[in-house]
């Protein structure tokens, strides 16, 4: 007995000095392991919840005393963090952004459809102002470098706080430069003062009194009247600034979902997890089963890193002593990791409104990617332009006159498909409008009416009556059209008497 207790105490150590370290940062963090070295948090915060009072799971390792706070996405740094680690989520912004370049910055006047000649905008000072400051926003920025800018800091924080400079004393019209703000380093300072009934013009009007800012360690306050805020949320946020609510809150499953099926995937491949476990061969001799000490552990997997699967690595293990190999199998599809992935950019896509399809080729067909396309701006591009486009009409008091700034797509290949499909409708509204009138059954006014055009005095007459009342109009029209007569004309033209080859 004293042999064999003198032989397990040469093999076995005193004392086990060897314990192995488990980093559980990247299960703390929502956007996974890869934000762990530049997330500006500690790890010890986390988003799963454990109860329904707002309590969360800690995940801090050997830190058990430290509880987790939830870390969600309706605050802007983690808005910013998000765009950062989460590549569908800037995939989709990136491509609205785009796709909203497209636009070109087109003036109208009243209701009227037809965009205004440069030729007419040059004589129209303030519209000549307008014109030029928004294709030339500022000296370090195209006109799309500068919307595609905005557009992604409307889609990411929800809001985009433009910075307007102009001569004191000149209204807004006379802005020299504009520069989007980034509202990762904007703080609204609130309108002790703001008052909803408030008169127009006044300061009370708005809820935000000044922007303070901090950029490259130097700090400036801009008042609120040099700023142009551009809203894409509809929520507004709980602390009375009127401030839209970001569209990127809400997606905290999907984001994370996202972030840890792609780093399972990343891990799986890299390292494959144990596949299997090298053990003693069970033997018996005469000192039994001796475990392996924790040195030779370490020596063990040290030689292991010499087998792989790549070009450099060995791939058959030769061994001197007595090794058992127990294999270990694991069914990579039971994770999910491609569905996850999947569904979490189908809730991003539905949150932001910009169709699946266009996220993956093979979903989209040939057939049906103009119609997909189509949808992107309809539903998507025009609306935002609408509601943005209104803000500067506001901001340049285009409101107070008969113009008014806005984006044309029409010029689009995808959107032309219909612009000749509502060509041809109208044209055969207008023909059976014309019907109607020539057979007297309308008069000119009503005509008028359907077609959404203002009345004329003294046209509530029918086609008889005009005839008799402007004989040399529809005489005049006829004689326009003698060489090429339309199938109305031939219609209600009776044929001559000479015509008819018969004689009275």
């Amino acid at each position: 007995m004293n042999k064999l207790a003198k032989f397990f105490s040469k093999v076995l150590p005193k004392k086990a000095t060897r314990s192995q370290q488990v980093d559980l940062a990247g299960s703390n963090n929502i956007f996974g392991s890869i934000a762990t070295s530049g997330f500006p948090f500690g790890t010890n915060m986390d988003f799963i919840p454990s109860g329904a009072n707002g309590e969360t799971v800690s995940l801090t390792g050997g830190n058990i005393d430290v509880k987790a706070r939830w870390l969600g996405l309706s605050g802007k740094v983690m808005q910013y963090w998000a765009y950062n680690y989460c590549s569908p989520l800037a995939t989709v912004i990136d491509r609205i952004a785009e796709a909203d370049t497209n636009g070109i910055i087109r003036f109208k006047e009243d209701e009227d459809d037809i965009p205004m000649k440069k030729s007419k905008i040059r004589k129209i000072p303030y519209l000549a102002r307008i014109y030029k400051i928004l294709n030339n926003p500022n000296p370090i920025q195209t006109k799309d470098e500068f919307n595609s800018q905005q557009l992604v800091y409307c889609k990411v924080f929800g809001y985009c706080p433009v910075l307007c400079i102009s001569p004191a004393g000149l209204d807004k019209t006379y802005t020299k430069y504009m520069f989007n703000l980034n509202p990762y380093y904007c703080n609204p300072v609130y309108n002790n003062n703001y008052d909803i009934f408030a008169e127009n013009g006044s300061k009370n009007t708005n809820p935000i009194l000044e922007w303070n800012i901090s950029i490259f360690g130097k700090k400036y306050t801009i008042p609120a009247s040099d700023i142009l805020l551009i809203r894409d949320g509809y929520m507004d946020k709980i602390d009375n600034t009127g401030l839209p609510l970001s569209k990127v809150a809400g997606l905290d499953y999907f984001i994370s979902n996202i972030c840890a099926a792609m780093e399972a995937d990343n891990v799986l491949l890299k390292k494959k997890g144990p596949l299997g476990v090298f053990s003693h061969d069970a033997k018996s001799d005469m000192a039994g089963i001796v475990p392996m000490t924790p040195e030779a552990q370490d020596d063990l997997q040290e030689q292991l890193r010499k087998y792989g699967l790549t070009l450099g690595q060995l791939q058959y293990v030769v061994s001197r002593n007595p090794i058992k190999w127990n294999a270990m199998s694991f069914n990579l599809r039971d994770l999910m990791t491609k569905e996850t992935v999947k569904q979490g950019i189908d809730g991003i896509c539905d949150r932001f409104g910009y169709p699946a399809e266009l996220m993956a080729g093979k979903n989209a067909t040939y057939d049906n990617k103009d119609a997909v396309e189509k949808q992107l701006y309809q539903n998507n591009i025009i609306p935002f332009s609408l509601r943005r486009m209104a803000r500067y009409n506001e901001f340049f008091g285009l409101n107070e006159t008969d113009y008014s700034v806005y984006m044309c797509y029409k010029h689009l290949a995808i959107l032309k498909e219909d612009v000749v499909k509502a060509s041809s409708a109208r044209e055969a509204y207008s023909n059976s409008i014309q019907i109607d009138w020539e057979g007297g059954r309308m008069t000119w006014n009503e005509c008028r009416d359907l077609q959404e055009l203002e009345r004329v005095d003294g046209m509530d007459i029918y086609y008889p009556e005009y005839i008799e009342k402007y004989p040399n109009m529809v005489r005049g029209a006829k004689e326009g059209n003698a060489t090429k007569k339309t199938k109305y004309d031939r219609k209600i033209t009776k044929p001559a008497s000479e015509d008819t080859g018969t004689e009275e």
